[in-house]
């Protein structure tokens, strides 16, 4: 057996171990890659939806300035809530102010393009993180014993019916993408979807990558080796088109004068978005025909304790985040064609507990951020009545705020996707 043989089984069976797991978390169709065109698609409409997992804390995100509702937020909150002056003016809106970390989010809200939608929830609500988040992942809320997909799976299979259609940067394989009908392409990260280097021999690489392609074209066509086979072509085309975005997308940036917070002293959770909204950004450039991004903050919100610390430093890199990656989208000229959707499973209560933070509640606010987007609060205000119950009750289904998106904006009929009977609470204007 002469050395290349050797090289070629030993190649087969070790890339063929690592490209069953990239198999699983994505494919495309063969030839994607050689496709690629280092640009954005022109007027590619996507929406990115982004998640704060945990259970954001919405009364102190946007929080009452003025009047009854003010004094009896810090009747509630003497320790966590913030007065009048403290927080961030919203220009037209004078009632309300942002969490003094949410600067990037006050800019981009005087430029118009951003929507608060207050009291966002669902019927009956329950005050478990993991109920309440199957419910936001499969947009129904009768859903127990049910094989419903999620709902962005439901989107693609009806819209976007590619590996690339819908796509998860840095949240793993949710339950909004079970019930996929195209193997979704979910993303830790672009920098670690490829093919890895043998580092004993790594200036054979490219070698054998040859090799492995070589030794998947003579797989037979059928049965479970071609299964096999098949699985390892896509994802070697999957990784090949993730790699060809990040390496053009590397050289805009290097001229486009954007900048991402450095994330060195960022929460793991704050750091996980700048990273991931970075890929987002760099597949936009790769033109990815991608219309649902689905990313977000992996934790830290669950914060029943010593709350205004960790707050402080969640709102600030959220807020850092996402202004970077509007200057982004500017820079590219696709903002126009974003619409980014920013939610928590649910709320917290109105009131602080006895270890300075907050429990487990229900009706949050939502914000939507784009060029396309109409500035403004929506629903109906948060009130001292409101306050003073034990939490945010409901007046606007968070389906509503998907469906709008994915009429006003998207351009689909969202029924398909929300098929669950429902009341409709509120008619979402924020596109």
């Amino acid at each position: 057996m002469n050395d290349a043989t050797q090289l070629s089984r030993r190649s087969f069976l070790r890339a063929g171990a690592a490209l069953a797991g990239v198999a699983a978390l994505g494919a495309l169709p063969r030839g994607r890659s050689e496709g690629l065109k280092a640009a954005p698609l022109p007027n590619h409409k996507r929406l990115v939806v982004l998640n704060l997992l945990g259970g954001n804390d919405g009364m102190n995100t946007v929080y009452p300035a003025t009047g009854t509702a003010a004094s009896t937020y810090l009747s509630r909150r003497p320790t966590l809530g913030f007065a009048a002056g403290a927080g961030l003016a919203l220009s037209g809106l004078p009632d309300f102010n942002l969490h003094p970390a949410l600067g990037g989010l006050q800019t981009i809200w005087n430029a118009g393009d951003l929507a608060i939608i207050s009291k966002v929830g669902y019927p009956t609500a329950n005050l478990s993180h993991f109920v309440s988040e199957d419910i936001w992942s499969t947009g129904a809320r009768n859903f127990t014993g049910l094989a419903v997909p999620g709902w962005v799976a439901r989107y693609g299979n009806l819209y976007a019916p590619t590996g690339t259609g819908v796509v998860s940067v840095g949240m793993g394989r949710r339950l909004d993408f079970e019930g996929a009908t195209a193997n979704p392409l979910l993303l830790d990260s672009i920098s670690s979807f490829q093919l890895e280097v043998d580092y004993t021999n790594s200036n054979n690489h490219n070698y054998r990558v040859d090799v492995l392609k070589a030794n998947l074209n003579d797989q037979p066509a059928t049965g479970r080796a071609g299964e096999i086979a098949a699985a390892q072509k896509a994802a070697l085309d999957a990784a090949a088109q993730v790699q060809a975005a990040k390496t053009a997308y590397a050289t805009f940036a290097a001229t486009s004068g954007v900048v991402y917070p450095n994330t060195s002293g960022m929460t793991w959770s704050a750091a996980k978005l700048v990273n991931s909204l970075k890929d987002v950004a760099a597949l936009i450039y790769g033109g990815f025909d991608t219309r649902i991004y689905y990313t977000g903050m992996p934790g830290g919100f669950d914060t029943h304790s010593a709350q205004l610390t960790g707050h402080d430093a969640l709102m600030s890199g959220l807020a850092s985040a996402i202004l970077a990656f509007r200057d982004d989208m500017v820079a590219m000229g696709t903002w126009n064609d974003t619409v980014i959707v920013v939610f928590s499973e649910f709320g917290r209560r109105n009131y602080e507990n006895g270890s300075d933070g907050t429990d487990h509640g229900h009706g949050n606010y939502a914000l939507a951020l784009g060029g396309p987007g109409t500035g403004g609060l929506y629903g109906d205000p948060v009130t001292a009545t409101d306050i003073n119950l034990e939490y945010l009750g409901y007046t606007t289904d968070f389906r509503d705020v998907y469906k709008h998106a994915i009429q006003a904006h998207l351009g689909n009929d969202p029924a398909p996707v929300f098929s669950e009977s429902y009341s409709v609470t509120k008619a979402m204007t924020f596109l």
